[in-house]
């Protein structure tokens, strides 16, 4: 569970409206929101055309593509994070949070390795997402030709993952192997994850 909960997302949008609608409401330029990387909680936003990130469904959660049956609305579904075993501390005092893998097969295989804590003798395992009634936390993304809708169903029940760049930096470096400094690197990507 996060440190704290999370902050109550308010959108700019005055209109009521639902991802499910048969028509969404058209959006004054006024009422966009900013574009918001750790949505959680029931929220809806509307993002203008033009944020690269809105077009990209992008989210520091780990989220992954979810069968859904309107064609015209994408599903996600978050796969949780990756936490040591022994719930070690890094020497800033933060925790090992890793990014699960989107694939299936990559995310057996994170799963049994050795913490990244040269310091530790755990091993990573998952802590899946529960927080939307049992079920992983869902976001929904409509396009439209003027707006991105955008919903959140739950409130993610477990810390937030490292960022996305930090894992990629990570994978570029060596999957699997202990890196000399990584749990500094980690440690650094928490603090600016924290500003």
């Amino acid at each position: 569970r996060p440190d704290s909960p999370p902050l109550k997302i308010k959108s700019r949008v005055t209109t009521d409206w639902d991802i499910n609608d048969t028509i969404v409401p058209r959006i004054s330029d006024t009422e966009f929101d900013e574009f918001c990387e750790w949505a959680d909680g029931h929220c809806r936003l509307v993002y203008p055309v033009i944020i690269d990130d809105a077009r990209r469904h992008s989210s520091g959660w780990a989220m992954r593509n979810t069968n859904n049956h309107n064609v015209n609305i994408l599903k996600k579904s978050c796969l949780g994070v990756l936490l040591c075993s022994a719930r070690c501390r890094l020497p800033n005092g933060d925790r090992i949070h890793l990014r699960p893998a989107i694939c299936d097969k990559a995310r057996r295989k994170q799963q049994g390795k050795p913490c990244p804590n040269r310091a530790c003798n755990g091993r990573l395992e998952i802590l899946p997402c529960r927080g939307h009634c049992g079920y992983p936390v869902t976001h929904f993304w409509r396009h439209t030709e003027y707006a991105i809708f955008f919903q959140a169903k739950g409130v993610h029940d477990h810390p937030r993952p490292e960022a996305k760049g930090c894992s990629e930096t990570r994978r570029s470096l060596g999957v699997g192997r202990r890196i000399r400094g990584l749990a500094s690197l980690l440690a650094q990507e928490a603090a600016l994850n924290s500003k």
